[in-house]
């Protein structure tokens, strides 16, 4: 008897399944157009996930030599019309990456199948019987094909079943700001932080029931953060922040007395004067076996961190990273068996972080991403313990992302969008939750000036930016200010008329470019920009729209530019050599760059006659100054601090600064006199954050400034993650 048995390969990847037999493609159970040569190609690339599939290989396999087409065009064809089919983007892909020039990667995770197919009689055999008890044999078969027909196809129904769709929920709902949301062990509580903000006056740590209503308050300090769970789920350990420095507590997950678990590690611990792109350098994580906790702690100069483990049974701290120079570890995750952490590591400048694995055990860190962009706090790992989930810019907005332990490209989480940071995944896997920040408004604000000393006009909002507004700096004439802003989804320049009309983006370089500067004659400006792994210098002729990377010294961080008074030298900051930040200067149109500094320095100005350099460091909150002729350095001010360095406009008789105490959330316009040393506050102008400058003729402040009225933060819940 002639049988005909085999299986049918159904492929399936995200929420996708191609039948590799039939020829068909479905979404969500849904059949989506896609045949011919096309459905060829991306079954060919399914069938070798993971791995690069040549142009020429294509070609042999879809289009053999006796086949008259333009292949190049036909292939292209066929990619286009699977990125349709599949909503993928040549960009960012999810599923189909494309290597130039050698040929393709299916980068999606798939999970093949096989559904067995029912035997089927020849029918040539079934008239060769004609006793009764052949009748019963072919009655006998075809009730065990017809049983087999509708188990396939019973089977074949629930594999094209859509699974359950992704939900996307609030959590609690409460007024506050709801951040670092953390499950608990079994998966159905979810601890969280509520810092302070304008319409909620309860702060401290929670917990909640998943699909509760209330949420249970246990702590009441407003500086109480980054709650992690024991294994046991009968404990909160959390971070409290100190005058000097913070210590681990906690507090039973019911509710009860707290108690400090261990003092933050001394040596180099975390300060209050973290700039905020490194605020969740202050987190920790409790390993699974309950034995050790993993946190990050910075060296005095704040250039150098690294992750330690603290052992509970002894309070012995072990070091686990060695971080090359200027490179910060921080935010440590563990691995659902223990075994391995997760971490970000950043360079000390700001900005270029990427995700690292090291064993628990020891050893060299595994690079995971290669995006040199934004991470906001610290990757969740899966369930499984196959993928980590983490917070990033590397698409524009910061999002949510997803890539597998064991390499290769990122794909963003489907069902979440912008502003998404702070994952947190249930022990069962099908659960996410999240913190969403609500979009930050920082707006121009401009006060006039009475005189040096005083107020003429009160504070008024002069330019409002979608996207924010960070350190302004006017041009020579008065006409224009310049800016950095993510309107476009990236950190770029622009620049408005000083009355808040006629904007435009005037680069567009899809990273980060930041700290512009005029020429003293207007005609160009110097700014910063990290093309990979280092910030470098850029020069941007007003007018001609195209930059250019001023050589300075290569394998370090360059950045803060600032003219010298005739327009000849550009002063900038490198960490050239490792140690502290330097100034440097370098001719404009180019050459060997001159060391200024040898204790620090970020952002320098020089004085009117030429005779002092001023500047600020980023190590040590102040300003300084120094003979340019050479000799001793002094310090005049002890503001500002830390990411704080550019906030402040040299004249000729004194600066203005932006006054920042540590532990106030307002901020005042002040003046040094020089002539007699005294601090001057002018006016209070609440949340500034980043950035001053000063009208040419003098007459009036424009500043950088957070609007929080309306801030908040809301933890998401995603049901049927996966």
């Amino acid at each position: 008897m002639d049988q005909v048995s085999g299986s049918a390969r159904v492929v399936r990847f995200g929420e996708f399944g191609a039948d590799l037999q039939t020829g068909e493609l479905r979404k969500n159970g849904v059949k989506v157009p896609l045949q011919g040569q096309p459905f060829q190609v991306c079954a060919i690339l399914l069938s070798h996930p993971g791995k690069l599939v040549s142009r020429e290989e294509l070609r042999q396999k879809v289009w053999p030599e006796d086949t008259f087409v333009d292949f190049d065009q036909a292939l292209n064809t066929a990619i286009g019309k699977i990125r349709i089919a599949l909503g993928d983007d040549a960009d960012n892909p999810r599923f189909v990456e494309t290597l130039p020039r050698r040929g393709y990667r299916f980068i999606g995770a798939v999970d093949e199948q096989r559904v067995v197919s029912p035997l089927v009689a020849d029918r040539r055999y079934v008239r060769e019987f004609g006793s009764r008890a052949r009748w019963t044999s072919v009655v006998g078969a075809f009730l065990v094909v017809s049983f087999g027909l509708a188990v396939w196809r019973l089977h074949r129904s629930r594999l094209e079943t859509p699974p359950p769709a992704i939900e996307v929920v609030p959590l609690v709902g409460s007024q506050g700001f709801e951040s670092e949301p953390v499950f608990s062990p079994d998966g159905n509580h979810v601890a969280f932080a509520i810092h302070k903000s304008k319409n909620f006056e309860k702060p401290g740590i929670y917990t909640t029931v998943v699909g509760g209503e209330r949420a249970l308050r246990l702590t009441t300090d407003m500086f109480d953060c980054c709650p992690t769970w024991s294994s046991d789920g009968r404990l909160i350990a959390f971070s409290r922040r100190f005058e000097d420095g913070f210590d681990i507590y906690v507090v039973p997950a019911l509710g009860g007395i707290e108690h400090r678990l261990s003092s933050w590690p001394r040596e180099g611990h975390p300060t209050s004067d973290l700039p905020s792109w490194r605020a969740a350098a202050r987190c920790f994580d409790w390993s699974p076996d309950g034995k050790l906790v993993a946190f990050s702690s910075n060296q005095a100069d704040q250039t150098h961190g690294w992750i330690g483990l603290l052992s509970l049974a002894d309070s012995q701290i072990r070091p686990l990273t060695s971080p090359p120079s200027q490179n910060i570890d921080y935010t440590p995750a563990f691995s659902p068996d223990g075994k391995t952490v997760a971490f970000v590591r950043g360079i000390a400048a700001g900005v270029v972080q990427d995700i690292y694995l090291v064993p628990v055990a020891g050893g060299t860190p595994t690079r995971l991403t290669f995006d040199n962009t934004w991470i906001a706090g610290a990757p969740a790992w899966t369930a499984d313990g196959r993928d980590i989930v983490f917070s990033s810019t590397r698409g524009g907005a910061i999002s949510l992302w997803r890539i597998s332990v064991s390499g290769g490209q990122p794909r963003p989480i489907p069902g979440i969008g912008a502003n998404a940071v702070l994952p947190s995944i249930s022990p069962s896997g099908d659960q996410l939750v999240y913190q969403l920040n609500s979009p930050i408004e920082i707006d121009l604000w401009m006060l006039g000036l009475k005189d040096k000393k005083h107020l003429g006009v009160a504070p008024i909002r002069r330019i409002v930016q979608k996207g924010g507004i960070a350190r302004p700096q006017f041009s020579p004439d008065g006409k224009r200010i310049a800016f950095e802003s993510m309107r476009s989804g990236y950190p770029e320049i622009w620049t408005c008329d000083s009355d808040g009309s006629n904007c435009g983006q005037i680069t567009s370089l899809r990273g980060t470019a930041g700290a512009v500067q005029w020429s003293p004659d207007g005609r160009f400006i110097a700014f910063e920009f990290r093309p990979k792994e280092h910030s470098e210098i850029y020069l941007l002729e007003i007018g001609n729209g195209i930059p250019r990377i001023l050589t300075t010294l290569p394998g370090a961080d360059n950045g803060g530019p600032n003219w010298s008074r005739d327009g000849q030298w550009i002063y900038f900051y490198s960490d050239r050599g490792g140690g502290p930040f330097q100034l440097w200067k370098i001719r404009q149109e180019g050459g060997t760059p001159v060391q200024v500094t040898r204790n620090g320095g970020v952002f320098a100005t020089e004085s009117d006659d030429g005779r002092f350099l001023y500047y600020s460091k980023f190590e040590v909150p102040g300003l300084w100054k120094a003979p340019l002729a050479g000799g001793d350095e002094i310090r005049i001010l002890d503001q500002p601090r830390g990411e704080y360095w550019s906030n402040w406009v040299l004249v000729h008789d004194g600066i203005y600064f932006l006054d920042q105490p540590q532990k106030k959330a307002t901020a005042a316009v002040a003046f040094l006199e020089f002539a007699t040393g005294r601090k001057m506050p002018i006016a209070q102008v609440g949340s500034a954050c980043c950035g001053l400058t000063l009208s040419p003729d003098g007459t009036s402040v424009f500043y950088a400034q957070v609007d929080d009225g309306d801030a908040r933060s809301d933890l998401m819940l995603v049901k049927n993650f996966r």
